[in-house]
C-alpha cells in the first residue's frame, strides 16, 4: 500500500553541480510543485508549504538553489543567470522521468519567481503553470546610477568579491522585515558578489522585455506594503502576459512575503486551489 513520503536528497545540476532539494511527495498524486526560494533563504524556510501539500494530493519539490542552502556552489554568486534555468531543466527532466504524465507546476518567490520567469521564457511548455510569490522584476527604490555602474565593473573585474548587505541596518530592515531570526540560521545566506547582483538586475529587464514569450496560465500574488519589488513593474508584467487564464492578488496590507505573513493560510488556499482546478483530469 502505498504511503505519503517526505524525503530529501540530491540531483546533478549544471557544471557537475550537486543540488540538495526536499520533497513531499502524496500517496495519490494529482500534480507536482517545484518551489523556487527567495535570496537568502533555502528549502527548510517552506516546510509549511510541504505538509500542507499532501493533503492536496500535490508532490512539492523545492530545492536550494545553487550556492544556497545545502547546494553546492559560491555562496550568493553565479557566472550566468542562465546557471539558475539550466539546473532547474535538470529537476524538470528527473521529475518528468520519474513521475510521466503529472503536470509540473512552478512557484516561485522573489528570486525564485524571476527564475520560474525566465525559465518559462527559455523553455517554453515545460511547465503547466506558474505561481509567482512577489517576483523581483525590479527593485521598489532603483540603485542610483553612479552604484549600478559600480556594480556592473565590479562584476567583471572582481565578479566573486564577497559583500555583505546585512550589514547596513536600512537596507536589513528591507530584506529582512521586522524579524532578523534569519540571521541566526547557519544555512541563511548572507554573502552576495557584484556579478550575482548584476545578473539578477539584467534579468529583470530581460523578463520584462521578452514578456512575448511566457505565455502560461499564472497567478500572481504580492503584498501592497512591499518594501522591496517595484509593484509598477510587475503589475504592468502581469497585464502584458498573453495568455487568457491569468490572476493577480494584491493583498493590501502584505509585506514581501505572502506564504509567511499573517495571510499565509489564505495564500497557501488559492494557491493549492488553482492547482487542483488546473491539474483536473490530468493524473491521480
Amino acid at each position: 500500500m502505498n504511503r505519503d513520503s517526505c524525503f530529501s536528497s540530491y540531483y546533478i545540476g549544471a557544471q557537475g553541480f550537486h543540488i540538495y532539494y526536499r520533497s513531499w511527495m502524496p500517496a495519490e498524486l494529482r500534480a507536482l510543485i517545484v518551489l523556487l526560494h527567495g535570496s537568502g533563504e533555502h528549502s527548510g524556510y517552506y516546510s509549511h508549504i510541504g505538509e500542507k501539500s499532501l493533503r492536496y494530493r500535490v508532490g512539492l519539490i523545492i530545492p536550494d538553489l545553487r550556492g544556497f542552502g545545502k547546494s553546492e556552489g559560491h555562496r550568493g554568486h553565479i557566472n550566468r543567470f542562465e546557471e539558475y534555468l539550466v539546473d532547474l531543466e535538470a529537476l524538470i527532466i528527473l521529475l518528468q522521468s520519474r513521475y510521466p504524465g503529472v503536470p509540473i507546476f512552478l512557484l516561485g518567490h522573489s528570486l525564485g519567481g524571476l527564475i520560474a520567469i525566465r525559465y518559462s521564457q527559455e523553455y517554453n511548455g515545460k511547465a503547466k503553470g506558474v505561481i509567482l510569490s512577489s517576483p523581483v522584476l525590479g527593485m521598489r527604490f532603483p540603485l542610483p546610477y553612479p552604484l549600478k555602474k559600480m556594480t556592473d565593473l565590479l562584476s567583471w573585474i572582481a565578479p566573486s568579491l564577497p559583500i555583505e548587505p546585512f550589514k547596513w541596518s536600512w537596507l536589513r530592515s528591507i530584506l529582512l522585515g521586522s524579524s532578523s531570526e534569519s540571521l541566526h540560521d547557519p544555512l541563511f545566506t548572507i554573502q552576495y558578489t557584484p556579478r550575482w547582483f548584476a545578473e539578477m538586475l539584467q534579468n529583470g529587464v530581460r523578463a520584462l522585455s521578452e514578456t512575448a514569450k511566457y505565455s502560461l496560465p499564472t497567478l500572481v500574488l504580492y503584498g501592497g506594503q512591499d518594501p522591496l519589488i517595484n509593484q509598477r513593474l510587475l503589475e504592468n508584467f502581469f497585464l502584458a502576459i498573453p495568455h487568457e487564464d491569468k490572476k493577480s492578488i494584491m493583498f493590501s496590507d502584505g509585506g514581501h512575503r505572502p506564504l509567511h505573513e499573517h495571510h499565509q493560510e489564505e495564500v497557501v488556499h488559492n494557491i493549492f486551489d488553482w492547482v487542483t482546478v488546473r491539474s483536473s483530469g490530468s493524473a491521480g
